[in-house]
């Protein structure tokens, strides 16, 4: 008699439209990585102060929230390509200019349209949200969850090689350049990267239209009463997250550079790390969710993180703030992944642009106001008040979401909906 083992039957292939937003994902979130790590340092080489600083990604920040709304419910209707394909085009302009000059307003404006130093993770700027409705097009919730937990993934590895770039000005610095004339070998490397990125995704197809089902006006009424109840809650919980994040996030390597009086070869590596363990927890996270669920994993592993950001201002040496600020970013970004296939399952996918607007809209408001704020606090030596004021925005942000959504089923697309009605 012969004995045959099953093997559990592989994911099916994803669409190829959704290989091509990956392939794009990943050259963006070089550039971006670089960028992250090295923007701030390069102001600061040109003895821009931390307010200022501060100030310049607050309003790239606001620039963004106007481009989000002004262009997600559009996007719904009219498809995503093209404004992918804007945002890359000026993306890479932005760094071209940030090569030419270094005059104030030159660099003001590209780092205002070119979202520099945010470490966005890859996604487009304020057009995240429609990359992530064009990424969901056609797919089911199972399949959904897979490409966006791929999609956080492929960023972080991304952001990962491009802060490992940003050691490139010190490299400079010692061999050729010195000073601020250093930092320019980033902003080549981000418009290369970027180059790429448009590349990727002109060559993927947007079959938006297709995805378009009619229903009945009772069936959308009530479809459109859910999905707006949702999204009052994810804009409510969103406004606290955001106002942690950016008193937290956009100004830390400025902050380990005035605490610690470190480099940028230093501060490059020690995210490169960070990156690099984001994406193996993300993958980890992935395996997780199938066993306990997308919400236990997001509130376990995000009050872990809350945990470490408390130690992180704390931190007495250098090493021990590097290890709070590696566990703090490889336990939050692992549920990048789950957190967007949540949001994903509360509309349907000619809705996503706007659900991606409201959720996007609703945290980058307040998080615009947080760098000039920590900006202004780091000049003037209070270097904890703002990590302790995020944390708690960011708890409150995390028990308003696990009381919302953790029961949440995602709504059914409208064809299941009609032959049940």
């Amino acid at each position: 008699m012969v004995m045959t083992h099953s093997r559990p039957a592989a994911a099916p292939a994803l669409p190829r439209h959704v290989f091509w937003l990956l392939c794009s994902r990943a050259a963006r979130s070089v550039a971006q990585g670089v960028l992250a790590v090295d923007f701030a340092l390069y102001l600061r080489s040109l003895h821009w102060s931390g307010s200022e600083i501060g100030s310049v990604l607050a309003v790239g920040l606001v620039f963004g929230v106007t481009l989000t709304i002004a262009t997600s419910m559009a996007s719904d209707k009219y498809g995503r390509k093209d404004f992918l394909i804007a945002y890359d085009t000026i993306y890479v302009i932005a760094c071209l200019a940030a090569i030419a000059s270094t005059n104030t307003l030159v660099l003001a404006t590209a780092a205002v349209v070119g979202s520099f130093g945010r470490g966005a993770s890859g996604s487009a700027g304020p057009f995240s949200s429609l990359e992530q409705a064009w990424m969901t097009q056609g797919l089911s919730a199972s399949e959904w969850t897979r490409a966006l937990r791929l999609n956080a993934t492929v960023g972080f590895l991304g952001m990962a090689v491009g802060a490992a770039l940003g050691t490139l000005p010190d490299l400079f610095a010692a061999r050729f350049v010195a000073g601020s004339s250093s930092f320019i070998i980033v902003f080549a490397v981000a418009s290369i990267a970027g180059l790429f990125s448009l590349m990727f995704i002109a060559l993927a197809r947007d079959q938006h239209l297709l995805q378009i089902e009619a229903v009945p006006v009772a069936v959308e009424r009530k479809l459109r009463t859910t999905e707006n109840r949702n999204l009052a809650k994810l804009g409510l919980v969103n406004f606290l997250q955001g106002t942690g994040i950016g008193l937290t996030g956009p100004l830390v390597s400025y902050w380990f550079a005035i605490r610690f009086h470190v480099g940028s070869s230093r501060i490059s590596l020690l995210m490169c790390a960070g990156f690099i363990l984001a994406a193996l927890s993300s993958q980890i996270a992935g395996r997780f969710t199938s066993r306990y669920g997308l919400m236990n994993v997001v509130v376990t592993f995000r009050l872990a993180a809350l945990a470490m950001l408390l130690g992180l201002p704390m931190a007495p040496s250098f090493p021990v703030a590097m290890a709070f600020f590696l566990l703090h970013n490889t336990l939050n970004r692992a549920t990048n992944g789950p957190r967007s296939a949540i949001t994903a399952g509360l509309v349907r996918n000619q809705r996503r642009g706007f659900a991606g607007m409201i959720s996007k809209v609703s945290r980058q408001v307040p998080r615009s106001f947080g760098p000039a704020i920590a900006g202004y606090a780091f000049d003037n030596g209070f270097l904890v008040a703002p990590f302790v004021i995020g944390a708690l925005f960011q708890a409150g942000y995390l028990l308003l979401y696990q009381k919302h959504f953790r029961d949440q089923v995602p709504v059914r697309n409208a064809r299941a909906v009609v032959s049940s009605a």
